[in-house]
């Protein structure tokens, strides 16, 4: 997997699914067998869905009309934005707000630190925390370089 958050996905599907089935399982079929095999296809659909969304993009962006790159530039902003949501869902709690505040909020460095009380170094720092750790982390899931 390429981030935490998708394989803990992936591992609540697989229980959601043991769960579902329950009925199904006995001492005859053991339950190793049946959280290997689930977890394997689980795993073996995400990738699929992935390669299919990946594909299909590029199609669009290769065959389409201006139309239809806009819309795959949509997709492709909307996903990115959804994993820079999730990125900055790891972040410690203080950075987040800082980071959201200015960020989303539009509030400047002496705004951010009036309101929480801090001093205006310790809200660049933080921002700048924050970026670096956003940055290091679309990198490893190779979504800056694609």
């Amino acid at each position: 997997m390429h981030s935490q958050s998708e394989a803990e996905e992936i591992i609540q599907n697989v229980f959601v699914s043991l769960w579902e089935n329950r009925d199904m399982l006995s001492e005859a079929f053991p339950i190793q067998n049946y959280l290997y095999k689930v977890t394997t296809n689980h795993i073996y659909n995400y990738f699929k869905h992935q390669l299919v969304r990946r594909r299909y993009a590029e199609n669009m962006i290769l065959e389409g009309t201006d139309e239809d790159q806009e819309s795959v530039q949509g997709i492709l902003t909307s996903d990115l934005g959804e994993i820079v949501n999730k990125i900055i869902g790891e972040l410690p709690l203080r950075q987040q707000v800082i980071f959201r505040l200015s960020r989303t909020e539009g509030l400047c460095h002496a705004e951010i630190a009036q309101q929480l009380g801090l001093s205006v170094r310790s809200v660049e720092n933080q921002i700048y925390r924050a970026l670096k750790y956003i940055r290091e982390k679309l990198n490893k899931e190779s979504i800056l370089t694609e």
